[in-house]
């Protein structure tokens, strides 16, 4: 086999291999503690000339705008009244968490106990 072909193969073999970037721009805000207080893919603030006055307001609070290009931005969620405490507990954690409406999911009722969802199109539902 000649050498140009040879190097064709192995050239189109490694670019085959190769898989495709898929960076996403991630913006993070640090408040003066370094806790994060802002994370996701659009900017808090204006990044062009007229933004300078909302970017020079961070910097006043002593917060940090981080730009970085990752695979993926997850985003933050913040738990309001009890949250940081120790003695939370898992309920009040999960409570505000809606139930998943799959096939076989679990639907409350409102005395907080978990009806099971048929699993079959024909099962008998539960009576009110």
């Amino acid at each position: 086999m000649p050498r140009t072909a040879l190097a064709c193969l192995v050239l189109t073999a490694a670019l085959a291999a190769a898989e495709p970037a898929a960076a996403v721009n991630c913006y993070e805000v640090l408040d003066r503690s370094e806790n994060v207080i802002y994370r996701g893919t659009l900017p808090p603030v204006d990044l062009s000339d007229k933004g300078a006055s909302d970017r020079e307001a961070m910097r006043k609070r002593g917060q940090h705008l981080i730009a970085m290009d990752v695979d993926r931005c997850l985003g933050i969620e913040y738990f309001t009244g009890t949250a940081g405490s120790t003695s939370l507990s898992v309920d009040q954690i999960v409570g505000g968490i809606a139930p998943s409406r799959g096939a076989n999911a679990a639907t409350p009722t409102t005395s907080g106990a978990l009806i099971k969802a048929p699993t079959t199109p024909g099962a008998a539902r539960p009576t009110p």
